[in-house]
Formats: structure tokens, C-alpha cells, sequence
């Protein structure tokens, strides 16, 4: 049982785009790190944030 029509083909869009395959190295973790070093280099420095309730901070309903 769906309530949703089937949306028709929509030939433009459906061969737009690049097609690049994801081919996975096998370690998650080495995909990981170079991400977040990718990060790191567009945002070295953490911005300010608001002060947590722990530093003193008034927390009102």
C-alpha cells in the first residue's frame, strides 16, 4: 500500500552529471584521516565558541 504517485522519467536530468565510481581502499580509517586533514587545512583554527554551562554560564528556560 503506498500513497505516493511514482514520480515519471525525467530524461534531462537522468543523464546529467559526472559518473565517477567510489572504489574503497579497504581501510576506513586511512580515508578518515586524510579527510580530516583536508579539514584541518580549510580551518585551522576552531572558531569562538559560547561559553558551556561549566564555565560559569546561566542556563535559562
Amino acid at each position: 500500500m503506498s500513497s505516493c504517485v511514482p514520480c515519471p522519467d525525467q530524461p534531462f536530468a537522468q543523464e546529467a552529471g559526472i559518473r565517477a565510481p567510489f572504489e574503497a581502499d579497504g581501510d576506513p580509517y586511512r580515508l578518515l584521516d586524510e579527510l580530516m586533514a583536508v579539514i584541518e587545512a580549510l580551518c585551522p583554527v576552531w572558531p569562538p565558541r559560547a561559553p558551556s554551562p561549566s564555565d560559569g554560564a546561566r542556563m535559562l528556560i
